[in-house]
């Protein structure tokens, strides 16, 4: 099958993919529970290796303390590991947040950038933080290549890469710009729910019939 049919074969299984997960989730949304971009920003430097949920629980007392670059900035490095240490990683993750806030009062006047490339020189920040973010808080649309995204896409067959950046870029030619955000959300529910690392509930799953992983297991029980 030369490229572009290939290509216009697994847009149009996306579109499918999409269309099924929707009706499914359709509130299908970011959990960390965020209520400005700048705790939004911390929140997923929190949440590498770690999950929403936990990192929710302690942001709530994390947030009535420390509300602005500055106040990170101010506590140190030590205060901090204290406040964060249930998520994990917390010496790495707290130096982060630190730099990070540094950086955002020294080069953007202590607000988070809207931009790609400027969200990239934060500390702790890599495409999908920076993907989240921008889609979230600045209506810009990406394709957030979170562990489940990942596993999605391999199963399905919409991406035979390996590498996080090469994913995004296979997922963002399937789709039009405006779906990326929420078709990345789409997979993280479905992710949670139905397509699980160990054992996915390929029997419970609406898109199993489109799924390269499912339908190469039923053929060779």
């Amino acid at each position: 099958m030369d490229k572009t049919k290939e290509i216009k074969r697994l847009r149009d299984k996306a579109k499918i993919i999409y269309e099924h997960l929707s009706k499914i989730y359709p509130e299908a949304h970011c959990t960390l529970n965020y209520y400005s971009p700048f705790e939004l920003l911390i929140m997923t430097i929190l949440a590498s290796q770690c999950t929403d949920e936990r990192v929710n629980q302690v942001c709530k007392t994390l947030f009535q303390k420390l509300k602005s670059p500055q106040d990170f900035i101010d506590i140190g490095q030590k205060k901090l590991e204290a406040l964060i240490k249930p998520v994990g990683f917390y010496r790495n993750k707290a130096k982060h947040i630190i730099k990070t806030c540094k950086m955002l009062v020294e080069n953007f006047k202590g607000e988070v950038p809207d931009k790609m490339e400027n969200l990239l020189l934060l500390p702790g920040v890599g495409r999908k933080t920076a993907n989240v973010i921008l889609g979230e808080c600045f209506n810009t649309p990406g394709i957030i290549v979170d562990t489940h995204c990942s596993r999605l896409a391999q199963r399905l067959g919409l991406s035979n890469a390996n590498d996080p950046q090469k994913i995004e870029k296979d997922l963002e030619k399937l789709l039009s710009p405006e779906k990326w955000t929420f078709f990345s959300h789409l997979f993280v529910f479905h992710g949670r729910n139905i397509c699980l690392a160990r054992k996915p509930k390929c029997i419970e799953c609406v898109i199993s019939k489109f799924c390269n992983f499912y339908n190469h297991t039923k053929n060779n029980k």
